[in-house]
């Protein structure tokens, strides 16, 4: 028996473990078996304080499955002791872990080279550098259960690679916020739930404008501040009020038995050019509320300020567009959800973490994060080579914009790792957990004989000159 890295405990395990198990008990190590094929788990009990030892095995369809435990030992010691027993005279039962069903492959190829995503190519070539994402993408795999059929096949394919993505980073961040799914119904995308509380989601993200063969090209900040005035919010409003009209069997989605009387999201990600999702994201405040957040002002008592510019109404084709929120139609959303961080790079940080992929690239990650300091201005910016120490969640970066007049309010409480922002008919005020991230970069690099330095700062000038020397 063999200590086992944290981050990969927690990636094998995600799907594996009864959410509930963490508000009663505390997972305190990690164990794997010395041919690597088991896990061992020793938990706490946070009621009487005595310890578990659990072993998982994989089964037929390469899921992890409890197989032996032992309950309400004394020590931490003793439950060592017993778990280490266990692994050295477990025997697996072939006939009890199998389930008469293969098991997932996004990875078996249905369609044509010409039609695949580049970023699916990059994920099967076993010499880029996404070979920990791939890893990360096959363990969630054997957990996940495709409702319509069609999500391998969407998952290779240029239109519905970075949709399906999407859906693979929402459903791994609601499982890590403690949530159950309902894999009764087709539609919406994830019917979840803690208790007797029950969320709809349905996955929404902006279409690619930019050609898949384009050259990747970041815009200066000339041009984002345009775009955010200008092309942004509308691109956001545009995805969002056509999943507003869409209908399943005839039904729009809070029409739907299943989704009636309970809170909907809509989840959205922007696709629209390489990078986006690291500069978009303002205009999110825009198109739901009609605020524009202009620069900070210095008050005469030393606080700070944001200045806002309010009852922003946007103009498409000459026709008057409302802020969504504001919108009567939009009564039926309680809340739009957004990440910066549902890329490929994600789960390539998070692999890599995990001890995954070729264990010679290095992975550089410069990241905003919010910054709690009183009056501050300026994002904490964070610099860090990725590595197994490193503590990357998939709540990382959630931000959840609740809609005011919703009619169904949405329980910020249930999603206790997100960034939450509501709207006082004036200002939009937010609560974000520390460190929260805004937006990230992540760097591949390849034969680099040392780590480039890590950093945090809130001077751009320090970045910048970071950036020259190691060539970021």
């Amino acid at each position: 028996m063999k200590t086992l890295n944290t981050n990969k405990a927690k990636l094998l395990l995600l799907f594996t473990r009864d959410p509930r198990i963490n508000s009663l008990h505390q997972e305190l190590e990690y164990y794997s078996s010395d041919n690597d094929m088991q896990i061992g788990l020793i938990l706490k009990d946070k009621v009487d304080e005595t310890f578990h030892a659990l072993l998982f095995d994989r089964n037929s369809r390469k899921k992890y499955c409890i197989v032996d435990w032992e309950i309400d030992l004394h020590t931490i010691q003793e439950a060592r002791k017993v778990l280490e027993q266990k692994m050295n005279s477990y025997v697996r039962n072939d006939k009890i872990l199998n389930e008469n069903k293969p098991a997932n492959d996004f990875f078996a190829l249905k369609v044509k080279p010409e039609q695949q995503h580049p970023y699916f190519k990059m994920l099967i070539d076993k010499k880029g550098f996404f070979t920990a994402a791939k890893e990360v993408i096959e363990e969630l795999s054997f957990h996940f259960e495709d409702r319509d059929g069609n999500f391998v096949e969407q998952f290779q394919s240029n239109n519905g690679f970075e949709a399906r993505l999407w859906e693979l980073y929402l459903w791994c961040y609601f499982r890590e916020e403690g949530f159950n799914f309902c894999n009764q119904y087709a539609a919406p995308d994830f019917l979840i739930n803690k208790g007797a509380e029950e969320v709809a989601i349905e996955a929404v993200h902006i279409s690619r404008k930019q050609s898949l063969n384009e050259l990747t090209t970041f815009p200066t900040q000339e041009e984002i501040l345009y775009k955010l005035e200008n092309e942004i919010p509308l691109m956001y409003g545009s995805s969002l009020y056509s999943k507003l009209k869409h209908t399943y069997e005839n039904k729009k989605y809070w029409e739907l038995p299943q989704v009636k009387d309970k809170p909907l999201i809509y989840a959205i990600a922007d696709f629209h050019a390489d990078m986006s999702m690291t500069w978009s994201f303002p205009g999110i405040i825009s198109i739901l509320y009609g605020i524009i957040q202009r620069q900070p002002v210095h008050n005469e008592d030393g606080t700070i300020s944001i200045q806002n510019e309010s009852g922003i109404v946007f103009q498409k084709n000459n026709i008057n567009i409302k802020p969504l929120f504001l919108d009567d139609q939009f009564k039926h959303v309680s809340a739009v959800l957004f990440s910066p961080c549902g890329t490929l790079a994600k789960f390539n940080r998070m692999g890599v973490q995990a001890g995954l992929g070729n264990g010679t690239d290095k992975l550089y990650q410069i990241k905003m994060c919010y910054n709690s300091t009183p009056n501050a201005i300026y994002p904490d910016v964070i610099g860090a080579v990725v590595n197994e120490q490193s503590c990357e969640t998939w709540s990382d970066g959630i931000q959840i914009y609740h809609n005011p007049f919703a009619e169904i309010k949405l329980n910020p409480d249930l999603f206790p790792h997100a960034g939450h922002n509501f709207y006082d008919g004036q200002f939009v005020r937010s609560l974000i957990p520390d460190n929260h991230i805004i937006s990230t970069t992540t760097h591949n690099i390849k034969n680099m004989p040392i780590n480039p330095p890590s950093f945090k700062m809130h001077s751009s000038d320090i970045f910048d000159k970071i950036e020259q020397k190691w060539r970021l």
